[in-house]
């Protein structure tokens, strides 16, 4: 692996998009895993050598000692403490699905339950809490996990109970909870008025939280004209987890989507002048985005491609023996 000190000392390749990276931090250093890559060794971000020497040795065997020295070059397949790296790699897996999973009706990849997620996180966590650079994760972690269905998952259930117990933690009680309850639009619906324009655009990940909509259905829009005016109609498919302010950008128009329609689709509307209609195609593009979590940005031509890999990915993980519990019991 080569290690890169012009910025710090970056071990490996560092994954280049924030939807593929799977993260733990810990004390003076972030390992990354590319979940499209498959490595079982991760990258690393070294911020704090003096801290990091204290671990880094348990996932890269005796290559540490180049990686905080003046190394070009490790090392560090078959190094380090195995045990160690692959509970690493499951805590940093799950740190991916709860932020980036991929829940879509559309593409056939079911919600992950969030319960079962933030039990099994914690659990893995505690195995190597000793290097984590928040020494409060474990307890921190334990206060947001409700007690599980001990019929549905009885070891989980069984190590959360003893680990709440050791920390001093009082489990919150299990609640009634909504799964896949939502709606999508397969097509369908469509838009009072003349439609001029249409159109569709994929939605940026990064400019919404995970499940919030649909992963994989793009977000329609349509320019119509009604009753003297020309109008800008945009609607989304919601995911598993609705509830954020969303908005959508065209042409320098903002357009609230604080509406739902007759198909469950996240809608708004807003008036766009009559030129709208002489945009060349190159910049007829919709941008969905959250306000206050993230702003419009260019379009990224590389997205629909990475997202479709992603998407086969998590529906692979669904029937994986080697994935999360949390990923195998999806639904």
């Amino acid at each position: 692996m080569r290690v890169s000190r012009s910025a710090g000392i970056v071990v490996g390749d560092w994954p280049e998009r924030p939807e593929v990276v799977a993260l733990l931090e810990g004390a003076g250093a972030v390992l990354a895993w590319d979940v499209l890559v498959g490595d079982v060794v991760p990258a690393a971000r070294v911020d704090d050598p003096e801290r990091a020497a204290e671990w880094l040795w348990e996932i890269y065997g005796d290559a540490a000692d180049g990686i905080l020295g003046t190394a070009e070059e490790v090392d560090a397949e078959t190094a380090g403490d195995r045990r160690v790296r692959d509970a690493c790699r499951t805590v940093a897996q799950l740190n991916w699905a709860r932020a980036w999973w991929p829940a879509s009706t559309t593409a056939g990849v079911p919600a992950l339950d969030p319960v079962v997620l933030q039990a099994e996180r914690v659990v893995v966590l505690s195995t190597v809490e000793h290097l984590l650079d928040d020494p409060d994760a474990v307890p921190r972690a334990l206060e947001s996990v409700v007690s599980l269905d001990t019929t549905a998952h009885p070891e989980l259930a069984e190590r959360v109970r003893a680990l709440a117990e050791d920390y001093g933690v009082a489990l919150a009680p299990a609640a009634e909870t909504s799964r896949s309850g939502y709606a999508l639009a397969a097509g369908g619906g469509g838009f009072a008025g003349t439609t001029v324009l249409t159109g569709s655009s994929i939605v940026d990940w990064t400019l919404v939280p995970a499940g919030v909509v649909d992963a994989a259905a793009p977000a329609e829009w349509a320019v119509v004209r009604r009753q003297g005016t020309t109008v800008l109609e945009v609607s989304v498919a919601p995911g598993p987890r609705p509830g954020t302010r969303l908005a959508a950008r065209f042409a320098e128009v903002d357009v609230a989507l604080d509406a739902v329609d007759g198909l469950g689709r996240l809608t708004g509307s807003a008036p766009v002048p009559p030129t709208v209609l002489l945009l060349p195609p190159d910049r007829r593009a919709l941008t969905v985005y959250a306000p206050g979590f993230a702003e419009p940005a260019t379009p990224d031509p590389g997205a629909e491609a990475r997202h479709a890999a992603i998407i086969a990915y998590a529906r692979s993980r669904t029937g994986s023996p080697e994935a999360t519990l949390t990923e195998r019991t999806a639904r």
